[in-house]
């Protein structure tokens, strides 16, 4: 960071001292008693054009960068402009005595801790959405999510949503997508009945779509839903179909998942898993059976007219029995790095230089690069005091959750409301 940002320095005071007049360039940066701190305009330019985790750091430099960097404009200005290389994983620890959630970057092998905030007890995280996260009471339909950003550690309440549609049906499911073209914020509801959106900082409130043709909730797998580019997706078991959410538009589409009558899906324990490979849809799909099979599809962006294509990128034997107890995912690290978490073992596959399987044709086992086990770890049982995970597509951001607050008059009529 420091050659970097000194090289941004240099570059933006030269800019900044061409347009100034002649007897001001040399009092650029003499010293005036409050130790010659740069224009907080001219700090701006530069901090602006910095990745997000160094610019959080930069608040240690002084009370000037601090403020400037605290600045929701400044913020939001970054989370708009700066274009990160490539999304991130983050490790996520919700633990209970105390309440709270722990957030960790992980790169290249390697665990940098971030912060903890205080989470409700009864809430867990819905997923990912850029660099902001939801979490949404476990059971209560009508409790008001929150959203937090691991890099500043705000959280943000968002109004509550109404009743579900269907009177005794409280199978739900909640995801918090992103919109580029519209720059919006939504949540979405799902229902077996009716779709739910709230567009956060709208003062209009929650909306209802109610003619959506959805499957069952409790269809949907235990991974959390996936943003990419725009759009939402959500595995499902025995229904056979990932839900494709379109953010800005709101509508909703289903997809059927490759192989059909040949690869059973389970309808109690999903072993079908989502991330994102290529900025395309990619799912893990662990079978059951000798040998244990592990295969990895990837899912051409759907088009108007045409019909889905998945590709199977890769294929492993894994000899392990599918465990649903504990931590199960799979992302890309470093843009290279195949990584898929099952129980106490990581498998990693490096992908550079390699071509992907052929679709067709005899299949040629791969083998993994490498195998870590990891030291115990508490199983996901319901009274377990600490559960915890790893999720792809994490981009750091500034942006705080405090901008879509509501006004406290608007805040309160949407509370009554939902009512």
């Amino acid at each position: 960071m420091q050659s970097e940002l000194i090289g941004l320095l240099i570059a933006a005071i030269a800019s900044h001292r061409q347009q100034l007049p002649m007897g001001k360039r040399r009092r650029l940066l003499e010293p005036d008693g409050r130790g010659g701190e740069i224009p907080s305009e001219l700090l701006q330019e530069i901090l602006v054009k910095l990745p997000t985790k160094d610019v959080a750091r930069s608040c240690c430099v002084s009370r000037l960068w601090r403020g400037v960097l605290s600045d929701p404009s400044f913020r939001s200005l970054h989370a708009a402009t700066y274009v990160a290389p490539a999304a991130e994983v983050l490790l996520v620890s919700e633990s209970r005595e105390p309440d709270e959630a722990s957030f960790s970057r992980m790169s290249s092998g390697k665990i940098m801790a971030m912060r903890s905030v205080a989470i409700p007890g009864d809430y867990g995280l819905a997923n990912v959405c850029n660099g902001l996260l939801c979490f949404v009471h476990r059971h209560n339909a009508q409790a008001p999510a929150l959203v937090c950003n691991p890099v500043t550690g705000e959280t943000l309440a968002l109004p509550e949503p109404p009743p579900l549609a269907a009177e005794g049906n409280t199978q739900h499911l909640f995801a918090l997508g992103f919109s580029p073209p519209t720059k919006e914020y939504k949540l979405f509801r799902l229902s077996s009945t009716s779709v739910d959106v709230y567009t956060l900082g709208d003062t209009r409130g929650w909306r209802r779509h109610t003619h959506l043709s959805l499957p069952h909730p409790t269809k949907i797998t235990a991974w959390a839903p996936r943003l990419i580019a725009g759009k939402l997706y959500l595995l499902t078991t025995g229904w056979n179909r990932v839900l494709v959410v379109d953010v800005a538009t709101e509508a909703c589409r289903a997809h059927r998942l490759p192989a059909q009558g040949i690869i059973a899906y389970d309808m109690h324990i999903p072993r079908v898993g989502a991330f994102e490979l290529d900025d395309r849809l990619c799912f893990a799909l662990h079978t059951v059976g000798i040998p244990t099979v592990l295969q990895f599809w990837v899912m051409s962006p759907p088009e108007d007219g045409k019909p889905l294509r998945w590709d199977r990128r890769y294929c492993f034997q894994i000899n392990e029995a599918f465990n649903h107890l504990g931590p199960w995912s799979a992302w890309i690290d470093d843009g290279e790095m195949l990584c898929y978490m099952h129980g106490d073992t990581l498998h990693m596959y490096g992908t550079r230089g390699r071509s992907p399987q052929p679709v067709l044709g005899e299949i040629q086992w791969l083998q993994w690069d490498q195998r870590l086990h990891i030291p115990e770890f508490p199983l996901w049982w319901e009274t377990s005091k600490c559960q915890w995970n790893i999720h792809g597509g994490y981009h750091p951001t500034l942006l705080s959750p405090l901008v879509f607050a509501l006004p406290p008059s608007q805040d309160d009529e949407q509370k009554k409301g939902s009512k």
